[in-house]
């Protein structure tokens, strides 16, 4: 008992309460400093996680890049299935440019040390990436300098994919593609592909075409003045174009000798002979190709009088928005790609469904205005495009103006039965016979004097106040829509039309307007194939298919890039709705 009664007795000192008000400020401030450690520590793992998962995405990706498809510049084909289910050739698609390939062994060795020697000095030692240059690019990003980092291996790559934008994410994708494609490529494929794909003016893609339009002669027949002059061209193709601007060449090739021999790559006795051409050299430009510039147009004559289909032109839009998603290239390369990169097109076509829907719709009869324009999309079950026509009138030239694929409307009516009775059955606020509001919403919309109007209005002039489902859908009750609406939410049914039935042209204002998805009156609007496409769900048991113009696509090589064979449906009713 003394015990206690001495603990309970012990006096309070003005020192214990400072010594205990010091103790529970660095205690508090321990707390404080801890949480806060813990907080960003824990905030730091995810972050650097989600990095590194990022990182390990772009170096697991694939290049996307076929050096062989580039230096064969091959035709590709679109085949359609015949009767028996046999692929048959359809079309063939190329372009034309001024690109004549050379393999590396006829490209003299000085052009190649010449390209080095300005654009990437340690190209035989790095492995796509040379980081010592990528640092100092770094250092220099608060800077005036125009340093830069890429790598030969890095220029081709953003030649061939077009990506060009300044931006963190596309260097790095670039520095993980360099890096595995030097892993696929030898460093001779890499620098005959570059010597032949990089820009050098003038439209002259590759070392070939330059030797010819500057020089009258094949590359390999160039001296060393004349290779330093095309190899300068490559850091500004159109600032350093001899036939425009010579004197800024002069000074740009005359700093690829200097490189040349500061590195060891050219005697003294070459540069200085080197040196000496270059004050004097002169350029030949166009008029030694105007013969081949004839035999360029000409070609161009003749292939201008194949006019394809609307659904050609369908699919070749198709092909070049997936190829630039799949591979993570620019639409330009996607286009090259197509027209130049050898591949083979599986069309989902029906020839025998595409003739017939051209023809009818050239006669179809609309006897309150001739000229109302038309446009159709048959689709299969599983989101195959069987045909489609863009416009009434017989196509007879190229890019015209496609209403069914291209064209954002406002669908009206036909809205009504996708989206807001199927959304409130699927809700389980509707059955087949329930009974549904034929009245106006008091809140309609704001008069130009401030006050709410009722509505919306019914074509058949009157509101019924409750009718059936089905006699709600078979009057077309904008109404009842507009109630129906109210009932599931316009943000939900938003969300149901982008997420679930691949409409892909609405806008943020068709969430807030209860007239939108309800009546049609869109702000963003759909196309006829996307209309096509929400219907499957009807015939589908609830499930759809997004439509695509061909079953799958192979490459050069006949690897399958693009698939649609096995594709996943989503699911946006259920059976029972």
């Amino acid at each position: 008992m003394a015990k206690i009664r001495n603990r309970y007795n012990n006096q309070i000192t003005p020192g214990s309460v400072a010594v205990a008000g010091v103790k529970g400020f660095f205690s508090l401030l321990w707390k404080t400093f801890s949480t806060a450690f813990m907080v960003l520590f824990i905030s730091g793992l995810i972050v650097g996680s989600a990095v590194l998962l990022y990182l390990y995405g772009l170096a697991c990706q694939p290049t996307g890049i076929d050096l062989a498809s580039e230096k064969l510049q091959q035709t590709s084909f679109v085949y359609i299935y015949d009767d028996e289910g046999n692929p048959q050739e359809y079309a063939r698609l190329h372009g034309t440019e001024n690109r004549i390939w050379v393999g590396l062994d006829t490209i003299p060795e000085h052009m190649i040390q010449a390209q080095i020697a300005i654009e990437d000095k340690r190209f035989d030692e790095h492995k796509g990436v040379d980081w010592i240059r990528t640092g100092g690019a770094i250092l220099n990003l608060s800077s005036d300098s125009s340093y830069g980092g890429s790598t030969i291996t890095q220029q081709l790559i953003k030649n061939i994919t077009g990506k060009n934008e300044v931006s963190l994410t596309r260097k790095l994708n670039e520095i993980f593609k360099a890096l595995n494609l030097e892993k696929e490529y030898t460093k001779d494929e890499i620098m005959e592909a570059y010597l032949n794909i990089v820009n050098y003016g003038s439209s002259c893609q590759g070392v070939q075409a330059a030797a010819h339009l500057y020089f009258a002669k094949d590359i390999n027949e160039c001296s060393i003045a004349e290779c330093a002059a095309i190899a300068g061209i490559t850091q500004n193709p159109s600032a350093l174009n001899p036939l425009v601007y010579p004197e800024a060449n002069k000074e740009r090739r005359e700093t690829v000798l200097d490189q040349m021999y500061s590195q060891g790559r050219i005697t003294r006795e070459e540069y200085n002979q080197a040196m000496k051409e270059s004050e004097n050299m002169t350029f030949v430009g166009y008029e030694n190709n105007e013969k081949e510039q004839e035999k360029e147009d000409k070609e161009s004559a003749l292939s201008d009088d194949y006019i394809s289909n609307w659904y050609m032109e369908a699919l070749i839009r198709d092909l070049q928005q997936e190829l630039v998603e799949e591979l993570g290239i620019s639409e330009e390369s996607a286009t090259n790609k197509i027209y130049s990169g050898g591949l083979k097109v599986y069309s989902a076509m029906d020839l025998e469904f595409q003739e017939y829907c051209e023809e009818y719709i050239q006669n179809f009869y609309t006897p309150y205005d001739p000229n109302c324009e038309i446009a159709m999309v048959m689709t299969a079950m599983d989101g195959r495009v069987l045909a489609t026509v863009g416009g009434r009138d017989k196509k007879e030239q190229m890019l015209v103006w496609d209403r069914a694929n291209l064209a954002s409307l406002q669908p009206g009516s036909a809205i009504k039965p996708l989206i807001v009775y199927p959304m409130a059955i699927e809700n389980g606020e509707y059955h087949y016979s329930s009974m549904v509001k034929d009245q106006p919403i008091d809140q309609w919309e704001m008069t130009s004097d401030g006050y709410f109007r009722a509505g919306p209005n019914n074509v058949y002039g009157s509101y019924l106040g409750e009718i059936t489902l089905p006699d709600a859908i078979e009057r077309s009750s904008n109404a009842t829509a507009a109630q129906t609406m109210d009932l599931v939410g316009a943000k939900n049914a938003y969300n149901q039309a982008i997420n679930k039935m691949y409409f892909r042209h609405l806008s943020t204002e068709d969430a807030n307007n209860l007239g939108a998805l309800s009546l049609g009156g869109l702000n963003g609007g759909v196309t006829v194939r996307e209309m096509a496409t929400a219907y499957q769900f009807m015939g589908n048991g609830g499930l759809i298919y997004d439509s695509y113009t061909y079953y799958y696509v192979e490459d050069a090589e006949g690897n399958v890039i693009i698939d649609h064979r096995e594709q996943i449906p989503t699911k946006a009713y259920s059976t029972q709705t």
